[in-house]
């Protein structure tokens, strides 16, 4: 049974992983045996995840990459084939947050998250998708939505926005290429301690007001996604499709 489980092996690109939850996915990954190649925009953080990931040698290869850029997705892509051989998973994590109110905000603001969220997940999903299908062979693509897909909240109209339709983009995208073996399910993590809310959590008072609304009654940690990841990655979600899984604590219960 434990080998269905089985990512030894497989190899993954993760967009956004050279820090936050996107180094946590990758190490989540390496550590259960597979290939990974990540990509990121910050040459900062690429430089930390080189030293962070060294330890796995050449089951890595790290590369700067904007995600609303075909032309740099479509080298990475290639050169990852080159390295490995294949492809078998896409984890399309790469995202961003403006909190403004929507008076506040702009159109600049807007297509900033949208281009990132959005349009780098469809850009990303479609260059790897293209060499799945050429090879004719099977892969897995996850995207990452979140409890804000689901839920209003404040300061986050566009954040909200771009991760609800990640939402019904993984439905649609699974809609179609379920013909072609390619699995396409979400993955929507709740509150997750990153320094994404790390000024939301020095807020005493608000931080457990926010704690107060999980059932399981605080943040949730990067590591706790992996075995969602790795279940989605693995053959044992080889009929599961279209669908988006709440990492969340019980938060979206509410």
């Amino acid at each position: 049974m434990n080998e269905i489980f089985s990512i030894k092996d497989k190899v993954a690109v993760i967009t956004g992983g050279a820090h936050g939850i996107g180094i946590a996915y990758a190490i989540g990954l390496l550590e259960q045996g597979a290939k990974v190649a990540v990509c990121d925009v910050n040459e900062t953080f690429l430089s930390e995840a080189k030293e962070t990931l060294a330890k796995f040698g050449e089951a890595v290869m790290i590369g700067c990459v904007d995600v609303t850029s075909p032309s740099q997705i479509d080298k990475f892509v290639q050169k990852t084939l080159r390295t490995f051989g294949s492809i078998d998973i896409l984890v399309n994590n790469a995202g961003v947050l403006i909190r403004k109110f929507p008076e506040e905000m702009y159109e600049d603001n807007w297509d900033y998250v949208m281009d990132i969220n959005v349009k780098g997940t469809f850009l990303f999903s479609t260059a790897v998708g293209r060499t799945m299908i050429a090879a004719k062979k099977k892969g897995k693509i996850i995207n990452i939505s979140s409890q804000a897909g689901y839920r209003a909240a404040d300061r986050r109209l566009v954040y909200c926005t771009s991760k609800a339709a990640i939402i019904h983009f993984t439905k649609t995208l699974a809609h179609e290429w379920g013909k072609y073996g390619i699995n396409v399910n979400a993955i929507a993590p709740g509150h997750i301690k990153t320094d994404m809310n790390e000024d939301l959590r020095s807020n005493v008072e608000l931080y457990q007001g926010m704690k107060n609304e999980i059932p399981l009654g605080d943040f949730g940690m990067p590591e706790d996604i992996i075995g969602t990841l790795t279940y989605l990655s693995s053959s044992a979600s080889d009929y599961v499709t279209g669908q988006t899984i709440a990492v969340d604590g019980g938060l979206i219960t509410k």
